[in-house]
């Protein structure tokens, strides 16, 4: 019986497999990392905006709920941190004329009513906007 010599069309590219193993594993570690920061980043901004929508819920429920009655500086607590609030009153002056067209009250004398109304601003602290990352500013207008 006659033994054949075969060789493996490969066998002179030993190593070969090798590098091409840690070129793969070697790019699968720069975009693991990658992701790794984008995840951390879209974490971070989501908790920045959780704080933010609860500072402003909270800046509502104090203008809902008539604590904002006299000027001057509110407290809210926000992630266990007190933020100080500007608590500012504006007041705009409206011009009402009736017309006689019988759509409503009819009259021939124009007035003025002047409306106050309450504006709550947080305040630049430094110390308060670590937890607040964009101030806000409330105003019924």
């Amino acid at each position: 019986m006659r033994q054949l010599n075969y060789k493996h069309p490969f066998s002179k590219q030993r190593g070969v497999t090798m590098i091409e193993v840690l070129i793969s594993i070697f790019l699968m570690a720069i975009i693991g990392l990658g992701s790794a920061f984008i995840a951390a980043r879209t974490a971070v901004i989501h908790r920045d905006q959780n704080v933010h929508l609860h500072t402003i819920s909270q800046m509502r429920n104090q203008l809902e709920s008539s604590q904002c009655i006299t000027a001057g500086t509110k407290t809210i607590t926000v992630a266990s941190t007190n933020i100080n609030l500007d608590c500012t009153y504006t007041e705009g002056s409206y011009t009402v004329a009736a017309d006689g067209s019988g759509g409503g009250i009819a009259s021939t004398n124009t007035g003025e009513i002047k409306v106050k109304s309450p504006a709550l601003k947080v305040q630049n602290n430094t110390n308060n906007n670590v937890f607040v990352p964009i101030p806000a500013d409330i105003k019924p207008y």
